[in-house]
């Protein structure tokens, strides 16, 4: 099956009732984005994934959880599929927003996005594992993180092995925030 790797998923927004008239706010390689609903005040999201990887980050039972990943509130099933040959599946999640270019999420994006970057050029002769092992070095090389961050870490470290699913912590909108400034890890990994 051919991918188009690293570019936007070309696919129109499929028709299902829940994302019909709804705006497109984002798009990714296996990723659209549609604006939802604001339920008991917290702004959700539509995330039509075609990345089977993406939909167990989501929805798996062992999927890491905890302060520094999304918030998912349901997963509506399967609508179609994908130019590249996968289901969609529409998963509602909170809505994050884009890092500014200063404070604490910031910061400690940058430091994570840094040092990840610096553990890859470390083992890229090690060619798709040196991102599992960045990230290993991350998760166990202490850093500073607070502990919230190294526990994150390490349950993306296992999510990733267990999954088959290749990490990415460099890449704009991999880490994202909500609205209180929390660091969130909203699409920290890929397929191989």
């Amino acid at each position: 099956m051919a991918t188009n790797c690293g570019e936007l998923l070309p696919d129109p927004i499929p028709d299902h009732p829940l994302l019909n008239g709804r705006k497109e706010i984002g798009r990714g390689e296996s990723t659209i984005v549609l604006d939802g609903d604001v339920v008991d005040g917290v702004e959700r999201v539509f995330k039509v994934l075609s990345s089977p990887t993406d939909y167990a980050y989501y929805t798996a039972p062992d999927r890491p959880t905890g302060k520094h990943f999304p918030n998912v509130y349901a997963d509506h099933g399967v609508v179609g599929r994908s130019s590249r040959g996968f289901p969609f599946h529409i998963v509602e999640v909170e809505k994050l927003y884009p890092l500014p270019g200063s404070g604490d999420a910031a910061e400690v994006a940058t430091k994570l996005s840094t040092a990840y970057f610096d553990a890859c050029m470390m083992w890229r002769n090690l060619a798709q594992d040196m991102g599992r092992i960045a990230l290993h070095h991350l998760a166990v090389t202490p850093m500073g993180w607070s502990d919230t961050v190294q526990q994150s870490l390490s349950a993306l470290e296992i999510f990733s092995h267990e999954y088959g699913a290749l990490p990415d912590l460099i890449k704009a909108d991999n880490l994202m925030m909500r609205r209180d400034g929390t660091l969130v890890f909203s699409d920290p990994v890929f397929m191989e």
